[in-house]
């Protein structure tokens, strides 16, 4: 195998406390690397804290495992090997060879104490005589870190008569030792550059016809594809972009590591960096990746971070970094591929071409990307989550001829036409002009059941400009403004206006299963809600609440209520103001658009009042919000003492149902910081089902 050239990514190393890898955050880092060109990884260089895994070979072999896992042998991986002997580097070779027959092995003189130059030598000769001569070796030379040794250029010319030795990582501390190393370049000895500010520098020192021989070591090289140019442009003999392109990175040099630490700047400030461009990815549930977010943190100065924070968005924007884009916890794309992967959709293509994409947002049932188009803004809704409780698939498409009146829940087809209609695995649904949809939502661009471009359903769907109602409200509680004013009672007003058009969308039966509109219910809806209040009382049992006799009760003094219910109608069934877009412009606040109809049915009007009185009208407790809101539906359908307690009664088994699924999701997730948060809730949820059995 020929020498490795080009740019070798020195490589950071996630690890908690206890020295022990962090797989999910190293994988995210490996994968950043293999994005942005680099043509080799060193692991435990450097930047790798090699000497914290000094004969550590399990952890060692965790982080070399998903590197070669996610490199698919596509380029070379070194391993940094520290020992103050010979023998204590011949036994990590010996053992990571025994387990890994294509590893290449970085090594350095030994760091305990200045040592004559014929004593280095042996070292080496020791050293590259005792290994098996497959294991290809490459030295490294940086004295400020080896207690001032320094690897003699005569004494290297004689070591590469060993057929393992392929190579030297110089410092390029001293420009004429460097000179006498670069005459050695050959087909079959690579020199390379381990000071990533001089490598223009560098490269300007080597004949042109020996540069491919050579190569670059970068840390920078964890974050951005800038090197991969600096290399080509080296190959050209381009010297003023060559120019140019150093003193760009010297300068993004400045802003990542130019922060206040006593030691390991490069380190602390990449690392930074990197966990805030993948800060939307990275999971805060997690203790570990906690631990370590909230220590960089504290030891980083708020001016050194904005200015890094800065920096990252600068090269984003400029395409010196490639991001990974996700969807669900495995699927990795670059930016390439997102473009690539759509590019055969024809409504897609017709927006022009990409010019950004934000993201991830999670939610709970979808992971989302904005997109900005030449012509447009878009919404990438994935349905990656496991838990979705509801039909798996885009239920815009059939909720939206709904909103507009172009299906009718009276059509004597009306079976046949939501057959068709939830038989399309691909599609999109635009409002006419002349006939707009009841209450403001976005056009479905388009959308994908199929899986056949990515093991997903998705949607895509117009931005709906503006933030969600309880952003804005968070913000006047934040900022002490007065909440109870005239335009928070306007979008309550609307909203109040918005239920009740929807709600005037009525059905004879109800239909949990919207795939299943149009059938003859072979039960009642009492029989339904039985059943379901039943199911979840059994339920909770698993979880050591034992409410049934009183829940029991509670509902037999009301059954009377539910068994009068025969009037259904189209509920969003996930009604509050996270899903209320507004906007506030010129001190007024308008309702942009309602988003989010993934749990969607026909059912009890009463169903939709439980989010927004629990979430947002009850905890707020303004009565003119709670005036605006029910008096204006009541232009629709009247609001009496029962109905109330309707509201109620459905309630209960909410309430009930989302303790039952949270206990449960909190038993599958085993990460301690999630749980605490799915115990508040459960403890908010039982205090709610007890006050509303008193």
């Amino acid at each position: 195998m020929s020498p490795i050239n080009g740019v070798i990514c020195d490589a950071l190393t996630f690890f908690n406390r206890n020295g022990e890898i962090l797989e999910n955050l190293n994988s995210l880092l490996i994968r950043h690397i293999l994005t942005n060109d680099a043509n080799a990884i060193l692991l435990f260089g450097r930047m790798g804290d090699g000497r914290l895994f000094l004969n550590n070979l399990e952890e060692m072999s965790k982080l070399i495992d998903l590197t070669l896992n996610f490199s698919e042998n596509r380029i070379p991986v070194l391993i940094g090997i520290h020992g103050d002997s010979a023998n204590d580097v011949i036994n990590q070779i010996e053992s990571l060879g025994r387990k890994y027959e294509d590893l290449n092995y970085m090594i350095s003189p030994p760091a305990l104490e200045k040592l004559p130059a014929d004593e280095i030598n042996s070292y080496f000769e020791n050293i590259l005589g005792s290994i098996n001569p497959k294991n290809k070796i490459y030295l490294y030379n940086n004295p400020p870190q080896s207690a001032r040794n320094e690897i003699d250029p005569a004494s290297l010319k004689k070591l590469t008569e060993f057929t393992s030795l392929r190579g030297l990582n110089d410092s390029f501390y001293n420009i004429k030792m460097c000179k006498s190393y670069l005459e050695l370049l050959n087909e079959n000895f690579s020199v390379f550059c381990g000071l990533e500010e001089n490598s223009q520098n560098f490269f300007q020192l080597i004949p042109l016809n020996q540069r491919k021989n050579s190569g670059i070591v970068s840390s920078i090289s964890n974050l951005v594809n800038m090197f991969s140019k600096l290399y080509y442009y080296a190959l050209e003999d381009n010297l003023l972009e060559l120019l140019q392109l150093q003193e760009q990175i010297n300068d993004i040099r400045t802003n990542i590591y130019d922060i206040k630490a006593e030691v390991d700047q490069e380190k602390r400030g990449l690392k930074y960096a990197f966990l805030h461009l993948y800060r939307d990815l990275i999971s805060t549930t997690n203790e570990e990746v906690n631990n370590l977010t909230t220590t960089l943190q504290n030891e980083i100065e708020t001016i050194s971070k904005e200015r890094i924070e800065a920096t990252v968005n600068s090269l984003l924007n400029n395409k010196q970094i490639y991001q990974l884009y996700y969807i669900g916890t495995k699927d990795l794309y670059q930016f390439q591929d997102i473009i690539d992967i759509f590019s055969k959709i024809d409504v897609l293509v017709h927006q022009g071409k990409v010019m950004k994409i934000k993201g991830p947002y999670i939610a709970d049932v979808n992971t989302i990307y904005r997109v900005k188009f030449e012509k447009s803004q878009l919404v990438f809704r994935f349905r990656t989550s496991k838990f979705f409780q509801y039909e798996n698939l885009v239920k815009e498409k059939l909720l939206f001829p709904l909103l507009d009146k172009t299906l009718l829940p009276d059509e004597p087809d009306l079976r046949e036409k939501v057959k068709e209609i939830i038989s399309s695995k691909t599609g999109s649904y635009i409002f006419e002009k002349e006939k707009p949809p009841i209450m403001p939502v976005s056009n479905l661009i388009y959308y994908d059941e199929s899986k056949e471009i990515i093991p997903y359903i998705f949607s895509v769907q117009e931005y709906i400009r503006g933030k969600p109602l309880f952003q804005i409200i968070n913000k006047y509680i934040t900022e002490g403004k007065n909440l109870d004013s005239k335009k928070f009672i306007n979008i309550f007003e609307n909203l109040g206006e918005h239920l009740g058009n929807l709600h005037n969308i009525k059905f004879k039966s109800f239909y949990k299963n919207i795939s299943q509109i149009g059938e003859k219910n072979k039960k009642s809806y009492s029989e339904y809600f039985n059943n379901q209040l039943e199911n979840e009382i059994q339920e909770a049992k698993k979880y050591k609440i034992d409410l049934g006799k009183e829940i029991r009760d509670y509902y037999n003094d009301n059954q009377a209520l539910i068994e009068e219910e025969n009037e259904f109608v189209v509920l969003h069934n996930d009604f509050h103001s996270q899903n209320v877009i507004v906007k506030e412009d010129q001190g007024a606040i308008h309702l942009n658009g309602l988003v989010d109809f993934d749990n969607w049915y026909i059912g009890s009007r009463a169903q939709d009042f439980i989010k927004i009185d629990y979430l947002i009208l009850k905890p707020l407790n303004i009565p003119s919000f709670n005036d605006a809101f029910y008096n204006t539906y009541s232009n629709h359908f009247k609001i009496d003492n029962d109905f109330k307690k309707k509201i109620e009664i459905h309630k209960l088994l909410w309430l009930l149902n989302q303790y039952n699924f949270e206990s449960e999701l909190k038993k599958k997730v085993n990460q301690l910081d999630l749980s605490n948060k799915a115990s508040a809730s459960l403890d908010n949820y039982l205090f709610e089902i007890k006050a509303i059995l008193r």
